[in-house]
């Protein structure tokens, strides 16, 4: 299963002392990876960078003081995303491709970029949302994502990065020979359900994977040395230092202190 990492937390100290950063993790086979949620640890009011990390997905999105819902997504990292460390927001972090597949709208509409809400969907009144308490507009903000995702089921590619995950393909040319798809096919069909090009999508899945490793609290230098199976390990370093701004030697080192 596809669970990628976010770890603002890990990654910007004056994040972690201000604001409690919180998922939920929501059972697979859904179009949901998991609910998040940041509040306030304390009533000192900063502005923090919150380093939002490259993962494909496309969250809905709620910054309530702010007034703001809607759709977005990161395919590079976001380094400096500034938000208030008072503010109140949470999000649905929803599987790649599963935008399209609820929406009808290409995947692009949201991949680094802000769709809100009310865009996307006109039959959604954001006035009557934000008349609403932040407790009930939580309330509401999952009634309406139930009420999106209704009886559907995922489709191949809500699920393809699932499959992908446990053994991503080494090159684009095995992708393109696993889906059965042509180049040219694979490239349209990428962007309209990911927004993403098939190469970016297979950088993510390994970097993710990678990730998932080096945070799991039992993470080693040696573990270093085994990422050549889900990344190309003469750029493995780089890429990694990249996409998180650290090297992997100094993550293990960071979730350990």
């Amino acid at each position: 299963m596809y669970y990628p990492v976010q770890i603002p937390f890990i990654l910007n100290r004056r994040f972690a002392e201000s604001i409690r950063y919180a998922e939920e993790p929501q059972p697979p086979g859904g179009f949901v990876i998991c609910f998040w949620e940041m509040t306030p640890l304390n009533k000192r009011k900063i502005e923090v960078d919150n380093v939002i990390v490259t993962d494909g997905c496309i969250d809905l999105v709620l910054e309530y003081d702010r007034g703001l819902i809607g759709y977005a997504g990161m395919s590079k990292t976001e380094f400096h995303y500034k938000i208030d460390s008072a503010a109140r927001c949470m999000g649905a972090r929803l599987k790649p491709g599963a935008f399209h597949q609820l929406t009808g709208l290409p995947a692009g509409a949201a991949m680094d970029a802000f769709l809100p809400l009310d865009v996307a969907d006109k039959a959604f009144d954001a006035a009557d949302f934000f008349a609403l308490s932040f407790e009930r507009a939580k309330a509401r903000f999952r009634e309406y994502l139930r009420a999106l995702i209704g009886d559907k089921t995922p489709d191949d590619f809500t699920l393809l990065f699932d499959a992908l995950s446990g053994s991503p393909p080494l090159t684009t040319g095995a992708l393109y020979d696993r889906l059965h798809f042509s180049p040219r096919q694979c490239q349209r069909l990428f962007a309209k359900h990911f927004g993403l090009t098939p190469q970016m999508a297979l950088c993510l899945i390994r970097f993710q994977k990678c990730l998932e490793i080096l945070t799991d609290g039992k993470a080693a230098p040696g573990d270093i040395l085994n990422m050549a199976a889900y990344y190309d390990q003469s750029h493995f370093i780089k890429d990694f230092k990249r996409n998180i701004g650290l090297t992997p030697l100094e993550l293990i080192r960071r979730c350990a202190s």
